[in-house]
């Protein structure tokens, strides 16, 4: 039973995560906290492994592990913009419109928002 409510929790937690692409929300956000690197090139991969080609403009569903062993992310959104910064490496940023969110609180939310919806 503890196995197969695992699996159903793992479940869920790939629906979210399926086409978000990978930020360094702790490492990458250094100049300012809405920006933050996403890639050198015009393609990176989302969290399935799909290549995805990135242009200024596009709108991304981010995520970033915080946890090894757990199902934890944190997640956040934005728009995809050239890299602002000289001193950074990147060709494509993000600009957040999204404050970080714990994926419980993405998922409790997401569920009042069908909730509201369908009433």
């Amino acid at each position: 039973m503890v196995a197969q409510q695992a699996q159903t929790n793992c479940q869920k937690v790939d629906i979210g995560l399926n086409s978000r692409i990978f930020a360094d929300f702790d490492n990458e956000r250094v100049l300012d906290l809405d920006i933050v690197g996403l890639t050198q090139t015009d393609e990176i991969k989302n969290y399935m492994g799909e290549t995805i080609f990135l242009k200024e403009g596009d709108y991304v569903y981010l995520y970033m592990p915080i946890d090894e062993i757990l199902p934890e992310y944190l997640f956040s959104e934005g728009f995809v913009i050239p890299n602002p910064y000289e001193s950074k490496p990147y060709k494509w940023c993000c600009k957040l419109t999204r404050e970080l969110e714990y994926i419980e609180d993405y998922e409790s939310r997401y569920s009042n928002d069908e909730k509201n919806a369908g009433s």
